[in-house]
């Protein structure tokens, strides 16, 4: 089989996954929309479940890549490496915005390959973002707060617009597609980390202009 061909495979149980959710999408409806034999799904992927694994898998070990990329970077301050990874994090959700909405969606439930992906990717992702407030709490840059609950706290930061993309469009008018959204959003963000997060709202984040690269459409 050749890549091109696994791709659009993927490509087109991603769209699925996302418009009609997992039990609502078929091997039958994914093989259409691949425009493939269904039996290629099956042999190739061992079924259904096997495609969605695949495809969790993927977006995680990019997700976690981008995590482990800030470890190598030099930074002034520990303010500066938060708000950088929470913008990386965003904008990598940004671009592969369906499939983002079909993990977290995922994620909230309990299963064996929610446990290990958790424990494999995810856990990974909060030691992160626990030794970087813990540094910044050392050194002063940061006001001390209960460690596990500012944790869960960026973790919804970084992850709100592709939980609840539908509120936000519904309610708000907000989508989370748009590269408007997302600069005000990272802006929000690093405003928070200024006034509640550091320790002297002086000494926090200079505004800088924040660029966002173009969405893709994820051969969508």
């Amino acid at each position: 089989m050749s890549s091109a061909t696994k791709e659009k495979m993927l490509d087109a149980a991603m769209t699925l996954f996302h418009v009609q959710g997992y039990d609502g999408t078929t091997i039958r409806h994914i093989a259409e929309k691949a425009k493939v034999n269904v039996a290629l799904v099956s042999y190739y992927f061992g079924g259904k479940k096997g495609l969605f694994e695949e495809l969790m898998v993927r977006f995680l070990e990019g997700y976690l890549q981008k995590v482990e990329a800030q470890k190598s970077i030099s930074y002034e301050n520990e303010r500066e490496r938060l708000a950088q990874l929470i913008k990386e994090l965003l904008i990598y959700q940004q671009v592969n915005h369906h499939l983002a909405r079909v993990v977290h969606r995922e994620l909230t439930l309990d299963s064996t390959l929610v446990r290990e992906l958790m424990s494999t990717y995810l856990r990974k992702e909060k030691h992160e973002i626990e030794i970087i407030l813990k540094k910044g709490m050392k050194t002063g840059e940061f006001v001390k707060q209960p460690l596990d609950l500012l944790t869960i706290h960026i973790r919804n930061l970084i992850i709100m617009p592709y939980l609840y993309p539908h509120y936000l469009q519904e309610l708000c008018q907000l989508s989370t597609t748009e590269q408007y959204f997302m600069r005000r959003y990272i802006e929000q963000v690093n405003d928070w980390i200024n006034k509640c997060l550091c320790k002297e709202e002086g000494q926090g984040l200079k505004k800088n202009k924040i660029m966002v690269p173009l969405v893709s459409t994820e051969g969508k």
